[in-house]
């Protein structure tokens, strides 16, 4: 789980008045010395907080990478299909199908989504696990027309499950860029499809995490 630091920078205000160096005691120097500690244990902790937002950064990015791998090679694979365009022509009424293919590439997709919502990196996993489970029990077959509405449910489903808190429908739309009222019946849509269960065995779910991570 990606854990979010939020660092707060403490303003520091020097007085104009000039001073006496000569007049400071010993008690004073010792303050000093006791202020510069204080301070070099408070850049060591900045410094270490920086250095694991980092990591964080750095962990979701490869994970959505994986994730977006993982998927393009899914659509590829599922072009060579035989009746690919006759599949695409059935599900072209889905209110997960495009009518024309986004330019946006899955990847940017996802780095977009995550920007927007700082989603923890065990919804991103969810939400590839709640793809997979609609695809095994519906027979869905993924294409580059339905793969971003697809994409969105999952996320915002595995948030509003895997998170403390979370925006309304109307934020989450913008990101999409969709009307409120068609994110409802996509979010519906996804639920009913997955028979509105959400739940993940911690098994499955260590199993896709290991497989991104590798």
């Amino acid at each position: 789980m990606c854990k979010i630091i939020l660092n707060k920078n403490k303003k520091i205000h020097m007085s104009e008045e000039s001073f006496d160096s000569e007049a400071f005691s010993n008690e004073s120097e010792e303050d000093d010395r006791e202020t510069k500690n204080q301070s070099d244990k408070e850049r060591g902790k900045n410094e270490k907080d920086d250095d694991e937002d980092d990591e964080c950064t750095l962990t979701t990015k490869k994970l959505i990478k994986s994730i977006s791998n993982a998927l393009t090679t899914i659509l590829e694979n599922n072009k060579r299909i035989e009746n690919y365009t006759e599949i695409i022509r059935k599900q072209s009424k889905s209110v997960f199908s495009a009518i024309d293919i986004p330019k946006i590439s899955i990847k940017d997709y996802l780095t977009r989504i995550q920007i927007y919502t700082k989603m923890e990196t065990s919804t991103l996993i969810m939400s590839l696990i709640q793809i997979d489970h609609i695809c095994k029990k519906t027979n869905l077959i993924l294409t580059y027309y339905n793969i971003h509405r697809l994409l969105f449910a999952a996320v915002l489903i595995s948030i509003k499950y895997n998170e403390d808190s979370y925006y309304d429908n109307k934020y989450y739309s913008e990101i999409a860029g969709v009307k409120v009222k068609e994110l409802q019946i996509i979010e519906y849509t996804f639920m009913a499809l997955n028979n509105f269960n959400v739940f993940i065995d911690h098994r499955e779910f260590e199993q896709y995490k290991n497989y991104l991570e590798n």
